[in-house]
């Protein structure tokens, strides 16, 4: 037996996209969107500031696979998994694992995993203290998370109520959450700082948001914002609000 948390009992602590719900916010070239563009290098950057080369990572909701391929492409052995059945990236498809609970993993690479990623996962599960245990109880050489979430609970709109999520972080949550699972907190950020005014005032204004997504048509444009971003995020403080939050998550030593 891995742990005391079922696998029936996981996928009751979390939700897996529908196949209609990964077109709409993972169509066909998301990749390239500034969005994807911006925080796949932030989460780039956390990677190679608390993981080695010899690290093994887990990218837990890894969906169509973006990231992991942008990690083994930066060097690391990456993999992924998902309760939902995506079509996956060519590239990604040997190292992702689709309808595959973490826990089902085949035991020689969970026994090698140092790294979790959970990049915009925990905002849909209902107990993320109990979903976290399970992981580290799956993983016994688990040392750390590098976790995304969307940030600022005063941006709570249609798209949150459309994809079932329980909460948008801000950082005094994210520190209760440590706590309560008993994580050190080693770095963290706001970022997209720049979209949090005019989130704020489409919430003000009752404007809803898209939920569904199209592949940017101005690709070059979408990199340009991607490189904005993403030297927006290295350069303001880390404090200041934005529509998504990072961190890095250590286990505490057993008293």
């Amino acid at each position: 037996m891995i742990d005391q948390v079922t696998v029936s009992d996981r996928r009751q602590l979390c939700s897996a996209f529908s196949a209609e719900e990964f077109d709409e916010d993972f169509p066909p070239g998301y990749e390239r969107h500034y969005w994807h563009r911006a925080r796949s290098a932030i989460v780039k950057s956390y990677v190679f500031a608390s993981c080695g080369p010899g690290d093994t990572l887990l990218d837990i909701g890894a969906a169509r696979g973006h990231y992991v391929s942008v990690l083994r492409k930066a060097g690391f052995d990456a993999y992924g998994c998902d309760l939902g059945g995506p079509w996956v990236h060519e590239e990604a498809r040997p190292f992702v694992f689709p309808k595959t609970d973490f826990a089902d993993i085949d035991k020689e690479l969970r026994d090698r995993v140092t790294t979790v990623l959970l990049l915009d996962v925990l905002e849909h599960i209902e107990q993320p203290v109990s979903f976290i245990g399970a992981i580290f109880r799956a993983l016994p050489a688990l040392r750390s998370l590098i976790i995304t979430v969307p940030a600022r609970q005063e941006l709570w709109s249609n798209y949150d109520e459309h994809y079932r999520h329980f909460l948008r972080y801000d950082v005094t949550e994210l520190r209760k959450l440590a706590l309560r699972s008993r994580l050190s907190i080693k770095s963290y950020s706001y970022f997209f700082h720049a979209l949090y005014v005019p989130a704020l005032l489409m919430k003000k204004l009752g404007v809803s948001r898209e939920t569904a997504f199209g592949a940017p048509k101005a690709s070059r444009l979408h990199g340009l914002l991607g490189v904005a971003f993403w030297i927006e995020s290295q350069l303001l403080p880390k404090n200041m609000y934005g529509t998504s939050l990072i961190c890095t998550c250590t286990k505490d030593s057993p008293i």
